[in-house]
């Protein structure tokens, strides 16, 4: 699947994609960039931090807070969208970067649609795993969408009461 690099100010773009899903019971290769289910994870399975790099894969189910304990040795955390109605997600995405402190790669992936862009990166999203049929223009288009935000977020842009009181 293609995965595009988002970020505030630029249209989504392509990247070059080196990380591979580990199969269950697998080890990985010292030089491998691996992703596991979170449940793997939780499990204790430390064999998968003899990778060069590591990350995991969330559902909505998933509480991000019990990653606490792995998250400074994880490089990308993904988070699979099951449906584009469940917004449970976003909030871990947020919460990965405000409360958590998270500084790796954040990725949706799974069933979201275009015109979510815009709050993907709000949340703090850095990356998206599409298909190959999903509308990057449209993407592109949810980026640049909104001028004025009513809320602060991660993305760090003003929200409307700073910009109208600023001096």
């Amino acid at each position: 699947m293609p995965v595009l690099s988002i970020a505030v100010g630029s249209d989504p773009a392509p990247i070059n994609d080196n990380w591979v899903r580990l199969a269950d019971g697998a080890a990985p290769n010292a030089t491998d960039r691996v992703i596991v289910p979170f449940a793997r994870l939780k499990g204790g399975d430390n064999q998968i931090f003899g990778a060069a790099a590591v990350g995991v894969e969330l559902g909505g189910a998933d509480q991000v807070e019990d990653l606490k304990p792995w998250l400074d040795r994880l490089s990308i955390v993904v988070l699979r969208f099951a449906t584009f109605k469940d917004g449970r997600l976003f909030t871990s995405a947020r919460m990965l970067r405000q409360r958590l402190g998270f500084k790796g790669d954040v990725r949706a992936a799974g069933d979201f649609l275009p015109d979510q862009t815009a709050f993907l990166l709000r949340t703090g999203v850095s990356s998206l795993e599409v298909s190959d049929t999903f509308p990057v223009d449209a993407a592109a288009s949810s980026a640049r969408a909104y001028s004025v935000r009513y809320q602060h977020a991660v993305d760090g842009l003003p929200a409307a009461y700073d910009e109208r009181h600023a001096p």
